[in-house]
């Protein structure tokens, strides 16, 4: 149950600060009590719920939100409306930074109010708090300014992470069908718009608390299955456009596609083992995460390749890449497996 204290009719992603705060604590047996204009990231939240009757405040003092049972429900109304009470008060920067083991990050929790901050600085901080920590490069650089423009339209037209979704899957087909005909040029532009969206659908499914594990299935499960069916479909269409290169590519292909399952195994192997993802081992795996040879590099090779006018060789480059990045994270994992011998693994960053 959600208390609002006085008035806010601005919006953030399209909800109300009382509206994200219902989402938010939709399985909590506790009732919430928040400032009207009060925005916390879901960290901050969780922690509320875990720590009932501590509050949270701004870093000017402005009371924003506190858990508690319903005997205090009235108390803590009085309290957040601004009355003397005996709630002890914490800021988020007193708490200082946490791990956020989804989104491979570690940072301060975000508790604010709309009446401190424009709707506009708001959405900002929120998105960039749904936002993966260890990623590619085009996805930690490039795409996080415009990604927050379209994922602000979304929410404000109410479009559902799920419609994003099916659209990428649908430019997904779209970019293999074209990368089997041979349009390479085509064939990128429609496959860099599907990964562009593949941003865009995730983090707007975090931003107006509307995930699903049916979002989550599909979201996922395509990122797995359609490299190595891209890559086929560009093996073909790569030996029509250069009959005479054919048989270089075809063996590329099948480095490429057997870098990608032996990498997909390590990957599986190591979170089996040591409960983590691997690109969380060390600052170097997070490092070479940005460039390892995953979907968004390969086709940062291709496009390299068409500019340069030798597709053909950027494919066997990829090949190339795509071994030697597999055998660095088999490396990884040996390390990992000698150090977890004398001490407990966690996450370099947690």
């Amino acid at each position: 149950m959600i208390h609002s204290v006085g008035q806010c009719g601005r919006r953030v992603f399209g909800l109300l600060p009382a509206e994200r705060l219902e989402r938010q604590t939709a399985l909590s047996e506790l009732t919430v009590v928040a400032h009207a204009g009060a925005i916390l990231d879901d960290a901050a939240v969780n922690w509320l719920l875990d720590n009932p009757g501590t509050m949270i405040v701004a870093d000017n003092g402005r009371p924003l939100a506190l858990a508690v049972d319903r005997v205090r429900t009235e108390a803590a109304i009085a309290a957040v409306g601004g009355e003397p009470g005996d709630f002890p008060t914490v800021t988020t920067e007193s708490l200082g930074p946490h791990y956020i083991r989804k989104l491979r990050s570690r940072s301060q929790m975000l508790a604010l109010s709309l009446d401190d901050v424009s709707v506009a600085t708001a959405e900002r901080l929120l998105f960039a708090k749904v936002y993966k920590g260890v990623t590619d490069v085009v996805t930690k650089w490039l795409w996080p300014e415009p990604a927050l423009w379209v994922t602000r339209l979304a929410a404000r037209l109410a479009i559902a992470p799920n419609a994003v979704t099916f659209v990428g899957i649908a430019l997904t087909m779209f970019a293999g069908w074209l990368f089997y005909s041979g349009s390479l040029a085509a064939a990128l532009a429609a496959a860099w718009a599907m990964t562009f969206l593949d941003t865009v659908d995730g983090k707007l499914a975090r931003v107006t608390i509307t995930s699903s594990p049916v979002g989550n299935l599909l979201d996922h499960g395509t990122d797995i299955v359609h490299p190595p069916l891209w890559w086929l479909a560009l093996a073909h269409g790569l030996a029509i456009t250069d009959p005479a290169a054919s048989g270089t590519i075809w063996n590329a292909c099948w480095f490429i596609l057997g870098a990608y399952v032996v990498g997909r195994v390590v990957e599986i192997t190591f979170k089996r083992l040591f409960g983590f993802n691997s690109f969380l081992f060390a600052r170097f795996d997070s490092r070479f995460r940005l460039i390892v040879a995953r979907r968004n590099i390969l086709l940062l090779i291709m496009s390299a390749g068409l500019l340069a006018g030798r597709p053909t060789a950027a494919f066997v480059l990829c090949a190339g890449w795509s071994v030697v990045s597999t055998l660095v994270q088999t490396v990884r994992i040996a390390q990992a497996a000698v150090a977890a011998r004398g001490r407990l693994l966690k996450p370099w960053i947690a």
